[in-house]
């Protein structure tokens, strides 16, 4: 009696094994670590509005700034770091356009370097994604007033591939 009893559960156990392990589908730990790295940056990254972006911006960071609007002083320099998915393209190159935008005027920013002038080794491979660094100069005729920092790139076929706004306060000391 204890035998079969024991062959009859023995039996059940194998047939959940069997159950449980070929009707799940494998998993892709790769796949897998890619989400979980997105979600992680999603978590870290400035607030942004994505403004029509074609890749995926997953980070955004600006020197000096933790909370919405940044405030930028008024003859300072501002670091920004973008990282980015490019869905596969294997994007090397992205001409850079940085505007402030005031009551609805738009004036164009400066940037030092353009990450890309060179053309050579402008974006950089981070796990799962692609950055880039670049440096924005807050002129000292920029107005005291709240805006939007917008930022657009287009690839080497002119196609805005990134676009971004940032909500900002010039100011004149910090």
């Amino acid at each position: 009696m204890h035998v079969k009893f024991f062959y009859l559960k023995l039996m059940y156990l194998c047939n959940v094994f069997w159950l449980t392990f070929t009707a799940v589908e494998p998993i892709d730990v790769q796949s897998a670590s890619k989400e979980v790295y997105k979600r992680l940056l999603s978590l870290r990254t400035l607030p942004f509005e994505d403004c029509g972006s074609q890749y995926d911006v997953l980070y955004v960071s600006v020197s000096g700034c933790s909370a919405i609007p940044c405030q930028m002083t008024r003859g300072s320099t501002v670091t920004v770091k973008v990282i980015f998915d490019d869905n596969g393209e294997n994007t090397s190159y992205l001409r850079h356009n940085v505007r402030w935008i005031f009551n609805a005027i738009k004036t164009n920013a400066v940037i030092t370097p353009d990450p890309c002038d060179d053309k050579k080794s402008c974006l950089l491979d981070e796990s799962d994604g692609k950055s880039y660094l670049a440096e924005v100069f807050v002129s000292s005729t920029l107005p005291n007033i709240r805006g939007t920092m917008m930022w657009v790139a287009e690839n080497a076929s002119n196609a805005e591939v990134i676009c971004f706004k940032i909500p900002i306060i010039v100011t004149t000391t910090k």
